[in-house]
C-alpha cells in the first residue's frame, strides 16, 4: 500500500487475513485508530474516552426522567398503597425499552444519538460510510440496540451481562467494534477534524 499511511501491520506481526478489507469488513489502515471502506477516506476510529462520554450522556438523558418517575410512583402509589410495591419493578423493564427504542432508532436514522452528537462520534456501516448523509438504517440500528439493551432485562445476570456487553469494545484492538457493532456490522468513527 503506498501513501502516507503505516504499512498494514501489529506489533510488527502482519494483521489477520479478515482485516484486509473488502467482503470481511474495511481495510485496517492502523489497528485501533484508522480504517477504509472501499471508495472511501480514512476514517478515524472513535476513541474508547469518546464513546464513555457518549454512553454518559445517554444514560443521564434517559437517567433522569427514569429516577423522576421512581420517585413520583414511589410517593404517589407506594407510601399511599403498600401493597402496591411491586409497581416499582414495572419501572427497570420500561427503561430497558425505552433505552433500546431510543438507541436503535436515532442511530440507525440519524447515525448518532444525542450523547454520540455530543462527543464528536457516529456509527457507520460500509453502506453508510461510502454514501455521504447516508446511516445505518432501522435494522441496524436495532439489532445494536437490542444487542447492548435487552440483556438488561434478564433476572440476575441482566445488569453483569449489559456491563460486559458495554466494555466489549475494548476486546477488540483492531476495530474496537463491541459486540453490539460486530452483531450490526457497524463501526463507531469520529466525527471530529484530523489535526497532524
Amino acid at each position: 500500500m503506498s501513501g502516507p499511511y503505516p504499512p498494514h501491520s501489529f506489533g510488527g506481526a502482519s494483521l489477520p487475513p479478515q482485516y484486509g478489507g473488502g467482503v470481511d469488513g474495511p481495510e485496517v489502515i492502523t489497528p485501533g485508530a484508522w480504517i477504509r471502506f472501499p471508495g472511501t477516506a480514512p476514517l478515524v476510529l472513535a476513541t474508547m474516552g469518546s464513546r464513555f462520554v457518549a454512553r454518559l450522556v445517554d444514560s443521564v438523558i434517559l437517567g433522569v426522567p427514569a429516577g423522576v418517575g421512581f420517585v413520583v410512583l414511589l410517593f404517589a402509589v407506594v407510601v399511599e398503597q403498600p401493597r402496591l410495591w411491586w409497581t416499582l419493578l414495572l419501572l427497570a423493564p420500561a427503561v430497558v425499552v425505552v433505552w433500546f427504542v431510543y438507541d436503535g432508532l436515532l442511530n440507525g436514522l440519524r447515525g448518532a444519538t444525542v450523547g454520540k452528537t455530543v462527543a464528536g462520534v457516529r456509527v457507520v456501516t460500509e453502506r453508510s460510510a461510502t454514501r455521504p448523509g447516508s446511516c445505518p438504517g432501522i435494522g441496524a440500528g436495532l439489532l445494536r440496540a437490542a444487542t447492548l439493551a435487552l440483556p438488561a432485562l434478564l433476572p440476575c445476570l441482566g445488569g453483569f451481562i449489559t456491563v460486559l456487553v458495554g466494555v466489549s469494545p475494548f476486546f477488540d484492538e483492531i476495530t474496537r467494534q463491541g459486540w453490539p457493532d460486530k452483531a450490526a456490522g457497524t463501526y463507531v468513527v469520529s466525527t471530529k477534524p484530523v489535526r497532524y
